[in-house]
């Protein structure tokens, strides 16, 4: 029968109390579903033991709040947790799904619980189907295989299995303790039961004690400064020190004052950096209901997940990355009968992997599949009206696989629930440029494709590259700057049009900042020009001059000029005037619409 959701009137108006409660189910929830797909086809007692903890401790909280509909589901979700750890059944793929969607139905009782809605709940079939999992479940027992070997006398397990159930011990401990079997025997038991014996640690801290040290520590030296800045200004008050003495104490105070600040600021990031396998940890139950849901056998495979990255910017980098998932199953890797038929192996593999380069991070998405053929790429632009035939004809092979991010792009021949709508790749490019970083994807047919998205490691602090154009100054991010050279006229030429630049050889498109923003007073000969390198695209900005680097405080513009072409934000500077800080990314797409724009 349904049940309704309902609580006490004290409790329900304890906002404080349904908060935490929600949180931290929500978080046993997400550890437990890592942990499900971790055991499928195998298991080790400690991860066993998690699970069951995760799932008691909802259990238990629902039941103090009178959460009836929830306790009722993860009763019956626990005895065959239960069953598990007591050895009466191993990890089948069916226990593993049931359970799955008893993650999802808890997840979906708790945002109703969140949200204060009166919803009842039929949990009658989901708790048929955990019943029925669980019967269907090879129920092969530990005493079973170690009196066929044989091991040990009928009569000693039944005496081992009276107390396992009086004790809570398990069989197995119960056996070598009193030396009805030894060690050996119930590991090798345990391993034709399917459960390794084996125990894994898997516990984290939010934020390391030694990086609160740190910070600390640099504190004190701050407090310290303090008190010698204030000391100096009571000898110059009273007269007892020469303008030469105070002269050479200021210099020496503000030296270590600006090191002080320049660690306490890098120590103070530091606390907000979180390993990025908070991200990582939700592709594989992903990975398996995708991959499921058409067909495919893809294996996952996880590395770099203890790279750190700032906390703000772990959900702005979850989206992209699941698109990018989600279209490697759905595109990338083929059917396991139309690998085999390609001279491959029937489990596809995708890779996820994130390192850290410089002050960015890279993510890499990458799959064994088919590739993309530049071809039908080519021919659905043409077709949709996206280029032209004529501009079509003089792309190179880099151009045309980047034409995979256009707005409403697809090459699936049919729409399914996963992907084909063309709502995907460009998601991921506006979502990333938001972040101030770059995607860049590698394809090669019949091998398969990697993307790569790079990221500042943070969005609080940005170096960045101070130039100026008559009377104003700009910041651009240092990331993305190549090199700086000096212009002279006979270093630009004219093309269709254009200005270029020739640089070792190649040709470079040009920008001027002055002409972008209208500046008054800018140069227009003996210029400075910074090259601007975002994967294989470079252009030359020319300003009039280069004010050197600094690191500074990015802000974002107000809801007005969110939308302000080739800006990403503003600063301010030493002297308080607001300085505006350029997207890169924003600066090359000009580049390349004017490219485009002569031979179309």
């Amino acid at each position: 029968m349904p049940q309704e959701a309902h609580m006490s009137d004290d409790l329900a108006q304890d906002e404080g109390l349904l908060r935490e409660f929600v949180t931290e189910s929500e978080e046993q929830l997400q550890s437990m579903e890592q942990d499900l797909l971790g055991i499928e086809g195998g298991s080790d007692n400690e991860t066993l033991n998690r699970i069951f903890r995760a799932m008691h401790t909802i259990k238990g909280t629902s039941s103090f709040l009178q959460f009836d509909f929830i306790v009722e589901l993860t009763h019956e979700a626990e005895d065959v947790l239960n069953a598990m750890r007591r050895e009466e059944c191993r990890p089948t793929a069916a226990i593993t799904d049931v359970m799955l969607r008893v993650c999802d139905r808890v997840r979906a009782m708790l945002a109703d619980v969140a949200n204060h809605r009166e919803l009842q709940y039929d949990n009658a079939s989901l708790i048929v189907a955990l019943k029925t999992a669980h019967e269907g479940a090879n129920h092969v027992k530990l005493g079973g295989i170690l009196s066929t070997q044989p091991v040990i006398e009928e009569a000693d397990l039944n005496a081992a299995l009276a107390e396992s159930q009086s004790t809570g011990k398990k069989l197995g401990q119960v056996l070598v303790e009193h030396e009805i079997a030894t060690p050996t025997h119930i590991e090798q038991a345990l391993s034709k039961q399917g459960i390794v014996a084996s125990v894994s640690d898997n516990t984290t801290m939010r934020v390391d004690v030694r990086k609160l040290d740190f910070l600390v520590n640099l504190v004190g030296e701050l407090v310290l400064e303090r008190n010698r800045l204030v000391q100096l200004s009571r000898e110059v008050s009273g007269g007892q020190i020469s303008k030469e003495q105070m002269d050479g104490a200021l210099n020496s105070s503000a030296t270590r004052l600006s090191f002080i600040t320049d660690e306490l600021q890098t120590a103070s990031l530091q606390t907000r950096m979180v390993p990025i396998e908070t991200v990582f940890r939700r592709l594989p139950r992903m990975v398996r209901d995708v991959a499921g849901a058409l067909g495919k056998h893809v294996e996952l495979v996880i590395r770099g997940q203890e790279t750190e990255i700032d906390k703000t910017m772990v959900e702005q980098i979850s989206d992209p990355l699941v698109h990018l998932v989600r279209n490697a199953i759905d595109h990338g890797i083929e059917t396991a009968e139309k690998r085999k038929a390609a001279g491959k192996l029937e489990n596809g593999t995708l890779v996820v992997e994130a390192r850290p380069e410089g002050d960015q991070i890279v993510i890499c998405v990458a799959d064994d599949g088919k590739g993309i053929d530049p071809e039908l790429v080519l021919a659905k632009t043409v077709e949709k009206g996206f280029v032209a035939a004529e501009r079509a004809k003089m792309l190179s092979r880099r151009e045309i696989l980047d034409l995979i991010f256009l707005p409403g792009m697809s090459t699936a021949e049919k729409v399914n629930n996963v992907s084909g709508r063309g709502v995907g790749m460009d998601v991921v490019r506006s979502n990333v440029k938001k972040l101030n970083g770059t995607v860049e994807l590698e394809s090669m047919e019949g091998k398969g494709t990697t993307i790569r998205i790079r990221a500042p490691l943070t969005m609080a602090i940005l170096p960045v590259l101070l130039v100026g154009v008559g009377e104003e100054v700009y910041a651009l991010p240092l990331h993305a700057v190549q090199e700086t050279v000096r212009v002279e006229n006979a270093d630009l030429h004219l093309v269709d049009g254009r200005e270029v630049l020739c640089l070792s050889g190649c040709t470079v498109s040009v920008l001027r900042l002055g002409e972008i923003f209208s500046v008054k007073g800018a140069q227009m000969q003996n210029c400075r020009a910074v090259i601007l390198a975002l994967g294989d695209m470079r252009i030359a900005l020319l300003v009039d001059r280069l004010l050197g680097q600094e690191s500074t405080v990015i802000k974002p513009m107000g809801e007005f000029l969110r939308e302000a072409p080739s800006i990403t934000g503003a600063t301010i500077g030493g002297d308080g005037r607001v300085r505006l800080v350029l997207d890169p990314a924003s600066l090359v797409e000009t580049a390349k619409r004017s490219c485009a724009g002569r031979v179309q």
